[in-house]
């Protein structure tokens, strides 16, 4: 798909910092208590899984690091560790998530998920120029027909992707 590429999107050490320094203390105050004493094997066995969920987190994290997202007008590929590709003309949904990372809404961000017939793509908005990964996915869905979700419309709305009945179907609600 190299040869053809439109653009190349990757997350950055600073958009992960965050997530490192949460693995970190994480790690910190789970493994921490089991490295310097003894404790009683419940508090054991609840130390222990919360550090497996740290470092569950911690290995997502590295791989989102490691991974490469390339667009091309035949479709996207993400090179990586669990890398896949999906081409445009076997999208079959398409959808966009907000998570918010406060109770007014103020802190957050979007997840595209792009379905294919084998195999889906999840993308953060905290990766490079989301923005144009977003305007291919959404273009591709309504070359579809694929009819999208209100809360997919509003958060792509939001994004300023325009999604009027002129656009296709996709944006037909």
């Amino acid at each position: 798909m190299s040869a053809e590429r439109i653009s190349s999107h990757r997350y950055s050490a600073g958009a992960l910092i965050g997530d490192y320094g949460r693995v970190g203390v994480g790690l910190l105050f789970t493994l921490g208590p089991l490295a310097a004493t003894t404790p009683l094997p419940a508090i054991t066995g609840v130390l222990g899984a919360f550090a497996a969920l740290f470092l569950a987190y911690g290995a997502r994290t590295v791989i989102r690091h490691c991974t490469v997202i390339d667009l091309s007008a035949k479709g996207m590929e993400a090179r990586g560790p669990l890398g896949a590709r999906l081409d445009w003309d076997e999208v079959r949904g398409l959808s966009v998530r907000y998570f918010s990372t406060r109770r007014d809404r103020t802190g957050g961000w979007l997840q595209l998920k792009v379905r294919g017939r084998r195999r889906a793509v999840r993308i953060d908005s905290t990766i490079g120029d989301f923005d144009a990964l977003l305007e291919h996915a959404t273009r591709a869905a309504r070359l579809k027909g694929i009819k999208l979700d209100q809360s997919s419309i509003e958060n792509l709305r939001l994004r300023g992707i325009r999604l009027g009945l002129d656009d296709g179907p996709a944006g037909a609600s």
